[in-house]
């Protein structure tokens, strides 16, 4: 009996080992694929960043060669576009554990300073020997950063070192962390300690102590690490705080708390967390979406249900742009009928599912105010005066934005059409300056 038995067992035994084996490796072929396609996507970043570094620090020195202003004028210009190209880059590269914040903010300054050269009238207001020293110094620094950039790069070609190898170091959280690259990187952000103080003038100066001021405005009392996991729990709509991990870092301006979790899946959310009152600042959750199952206005819905779970006053969506299977939607805060702009969230949506897997709302945590004065001098027709006759205005409100200075400005929003593009402009509600222009988008972007 028990030979017959096994008789048909057997069999069955081994198709069902053999239906395992097969989804074992189908399994581990779809993580391979993954891993490749994360791996790509951090090499084209990282060689990016190269690219843009090597080309910024060619305008910076053509810039100090210059004589005509209108060659410097462009010249400042193109340095901005590059420093927004190269901190574009970093945003691609898993950096979340690495110090670099130093070269960041000095990059940032980088840009500030360029755009307010490259935007004023050099005519008028030519460039003064204080910030042609400033030039020499931002060349100079620019320079040894891409030094060392470059030598991680040609020990990243020469030994095949890999992306993926950086993150499974930070997620060991091995104090020792041997790694080339995270080293390299180290390397560039203690060289950026040095030009701490370079004279970025008044302008870029003011903006850094608005944004200190900004941070010194946080509501709220200080949080605790495990009052971080409940409210890390809470938005990821988790039963416990089982996995989640918090450290607390930057003790400079301001202090966070990173906040990480390791999903089912094996992939990572990561998450900052100010101490002071508890505010998540950002959050993402790099994952593959392989097809959309949602419409937009149901992602839409996702996304103002997880900023229900985070406490958000009435948002509203202003934009959205799609790129393959995800949504991204930026909201507005809107008080006595006014945009507040400088009171910003973005919220990434997975349109297979609905779930949140990014989130940025630092702007709307240090911009936040309960009391603004939102009563314009001038009358909306009076403002209109200063609006191209041209644009064919279809409709317009009342919006705060951020000036020239880094300063709120209450405006006139006036959005409306000229031949086949749409624009967004902005009318100083008490000068009747005109303030910004901006092309809104009309058709959402679709990945190949």
């Amino acid at each position: 009996m028990y030979k017959r038995i096994a008789a048909i067992l057997f069999p069955v035994a081994a198709i069902a080992l053999v239906g395992v084996g097969i989804w074992g490796y189908q399994e581990n072929q779809e993580k391979n694929s993954l891993l490749i396609k994360a791996e790509n996507q951090y090499q084209r970043a990282f060689h990016d960043l190269n690219f843009h570094m090597d080309k910024l620090q060619d305008e910076l020195g053509k810039s100090l060669a210059m004589n005509t202003r209108r060659q410097l004028s462009t010249c400042m210009t193109n340095v901005w576009r590059l420093t927004n190209a190269a901190q574009n880059d970093l945003g691609q590269l898993p950096m979340t554990l690495i110090p670099f914040d130093k070269t960041e903010e000095f990059l940032s300054k980088i840009g500030n300073f360029t755009y307010r050269v490259g935007v004023r009238d050099l005519n008028k207001e030519p460039l003064s020997d204080k910030e042609y020293k400033t030039l020499q110094t931002l060349y100079k620094g620019a320079n040894q950063i891409q030094n060392n950039l470059q030598k991680v790069q040609s020990k990243v070609l020469r030994e095949n070192l890999r992306w993926m190898d950086v993150e499974l170091a930070m997620a060991s959280e091995d104090k020792v962390m041997n790694n080339t690259i995270i080293d390299g990187f180290k390397k560039a952000n203690k060289v950026t300690e040095g030009y701490q103080e370079v004279d970025w003038g008044p302008t870029v100066n003011n903006l850094e102590v608005h944004k200190r001021q900004k941070y010194k405005n946080l509501k709220g009392k200080e949080v605790t690490p495990q009052e971080v996991k409940e409210k890390m729990a809470d938005i990821l709509d988790r039963p416990d705080t089982k996995g989640i991990n918090v450290v607390l870092n930057r003790k400079g301006d301001y202090q966070t708390y990173s906040a990480r979790l390791k999903k089912d899946n094996g992939r990572e959310v990561y998450a900052d967390i100010s101490k002071k009152g508890g505010h998540v600042l950002w959050m993402v959750y790099d994952r593959p979406v392989k097809k959309a199952n949602l419409t937009l206005e149901e992602a839409q819905a996702k996304g103002i249900q997880f900023m229900d779970r985070l406490g958000y006053p009435e948002m509203e969506a202003i934009s959205y742009d799609q790129t393959g299977n995800m949504a991204v939607f930026t909201f507005v805060r809107r008080h006595n009928g006014v945009l507040i702009y400088p009171e910003t969230v973005a919220v990434k949506v997975a349109m297979d599912n609905g779930e949140v897997v990014g989130y940025q709302g630092d702007e709307y945590v240090f911009n936040y105010k309960e009391n603004r004065n939102l009563k314009p001098t001038l009358s909306q027709k009076e403002a209109q005066k200063s609006v191209n006759p041209n644009l064919k205005i279809e409709e317009s409100q009342l919006a705060v934005i951020f000036g020239e200075k880094g300063s709120e400005v209450l405006c006139y929003e006036f959005r409306g059409r000229l031949d086949e593009s749409s624009f967004r402009v902005f009318i100083n509600g008490n000068s009747g300056d005109e303030e910004f222009v901006e092309k809104i988008k009309t058709k959402n972007k679709k990945s190949q």
